[in-house]
């Protein structure tokens, strides 16, 4: 295995465990049947709550993202044989 396959797969696993993280830190937004007509009577929406929820998605979709470059980027060096 070369260096750039090194990387990219510790890069890989980096990504994946702060995806997790993130996810599971973020808060359930009501569920079951009363998810089906929008009434979940959760106000979680404001003050510092909000703040951390919007952060919390934001860096979701970052690390999500970068998750899949990475994927992207790995199997180009597998496929070119530089790994």
């Amino acid at each position: 295995m070369s260096i750039a396959t090194i990387l990219c797969a510790i890069l890989l696993v980096v990504c994946s465990v702060a995806l997790i993280v993130v996810v599971a830190l973020q808060h359930n937004r009501g569920g079951g049947m009363s998810a089906l007509t929008g009434n979940n009577g959760n106000n979680s929406g404001k003050g510092q709550g909000a703040k951390r929820e919007s952060m919390l998605k934001q860096l979701t979709v970052i690390f999500g993202l970068l998750f899949i470059v990475v994927v992207f980027a790995l199997n180009i060096v597998v496929a070119v044989g530089l790994g």
